[in-house]
C-alpha cells in the first residue's frame, strides 16, 4: 500500500502572496485547519489554524505559514507515512509526485483505510493507560486547568459511581467559532477584567486559562453541561472495529472499558495506527 492509496488528491491550497484573510476564508468555506503553500505551483510551506493563534500580530502568509515542510512521495510505502506520523506532531502531510503536490493525507485518512481492512489484532497492545479524569461536577474552567498543567488533549468525565459518562477535549474547549472570532478580530487583551468581544454568549464568569496555542476564556459551569458522551471499546476490539468506531463518531481518542465497564485507558488514532508498521 502507497501513500497515493490513501491520500486526497483535492487539495485545497493557499498561494503566495496571501495574507490571514485568504487562508481564514478557506478555513471557513471548506471546513479544514491546515492548507499547503504554493508559490508558482511549487510547494513552499503549509499553514494551520495554530499558525493564525500563535502569529495573532502577524497578516502575511509568508510569515504565517511553516516553510518547507516534511513531504512524502506518491510511491511513499504506507509504513513509512505511519512513522512519520507516529514520531512527529505532525498530523497531515503532503504528497508530491514528479517534484509537484499532489494531494495530501492525514492521521484520518490512514485510520479510514484500516477500518476498512480486517485487522484482527486487539487493541490491548496499543493503549495507554494514563488518562486524566475529572467529576462530572468539576467547573469547565478547571477541567481546562487541569488539561493544561498535564498537558492533555482529552479529559474523562466520571460520575458519583465512577462511570464514564463523557469525554471533553480540545475541540470542545477551542470551538470553531470561538477560534475565528478570536483570529479575526484586530486587538485584544489577555486580562482578566476586560470584556472581550469573542467571549461566549450568555455566559458572564470566565476565567483566563492558557493553552497550547491561545488565550481561551471559560466559563464556571458545570463540565457535565459541555462533555460528549463516549464511545467505548474494551481491550480484545480488534484494531479494525476501534478505527471504524472511530471514524464513525469523528474522534481522534477512544475510551477503554474492562469487563466491568470501568475504564482502564484510551486508545489515540496515533496509537491505532501503530498497527502498520508492527
Amino acid at each position: 500500500m502507497k501513500a497515493e492509496d490513501i491520500m486526497n488528491p483535492n487539495v485545497i491550497c493557499a498561494t503566495l502572496p496571501g495574507n490571514r484573510e485568504n487562508v481564514l476564508e478557506l478555513f471557513k468555506k471548506h471546513g479544514i485547519s491546515a492548507v499547503p503553500v504554493l508559490k508558482n505551483g511549487d510547494l513552499v510551506g503549509i499553514v494551520t489554524r495554530k499558525d493564525l493563534l500563535r502569529k495573532i500580530d502577524e497578516n502575511q502568509l509568508a510569515l504565517l505559514m511553516t516553510p518547507n515542510p516534511t513531504t512524502v512521495t506518491a510511491d511513499s510505502p504506507i509504513e513509512e507515512v505511519v512513522k512519520i506520523f507516529v514520531s512527529t506532531p505532525f498530523r497531515r502531510l503532503p504528497v508530491m509526485r514528479n517534484g509537484k503536490l499532489a494531494g495530501i493525507i492525514t492521521v484520518r485518512d490512514v485510520v479510514k483505510k484500516i477500518a476498512e481492512m480486517n485487522i484482527g489484532t486487539p487493541i490491548r497492545d496499543f493503549i495507554t493507560t494514563s488518562i486524566v479524569c475529572v467529576w462530572e461536577e468539576t467547573p469547565l474552567n478547571v477541567v481546562g486547568e487541569i488539561m493544561r498543567l498535564s498537558n492533555s488533549e482529552l479529559c474523562g468525565v466520571l460520575d458519583s459511581d465512577d462511570q464514564l459518562v463523557g469525554l471533553i477535549d480540545e475541540k470542545i474547549m477551542l470551538t470553531e467559532t470561538l477560534i475565528e472570532e478570536f483570529i479575526e478580530q484586530t486587538a485584544y487583551s489577555s486580562s482578566s477584567d476586560t470584556d472581550d468581544s469573542w467571549s461566549w454568549d450568555a455566559v458572564r464568569d470566565y476565567t483566563v486559562k492558557y493553552f497550547e496555542v491561545s488565550v481561551v476564556k471559560l466559563p464556571k459551569e458545570p463540565v457535565k453541561k459541555f462533555m460528549k458522551e463516549p464511545e467505548f471499546v474494551y481491550p480484545q476490539t480488534t484494531v479494525s472495529k476501534c478505527a471504524r468506531k472511530m471514524v464513525k463518531s469523528d474522534i481522534d481518542h477512544i475510551p477503554v472499558l474492562d469487563s466491568s465497564n470501568r475504564l482502564v485507558g484510551i486508545v489515540s488514532d496515533k496509537d491505532l495506527i501503530r498497527v502498520l508498521i508492527q
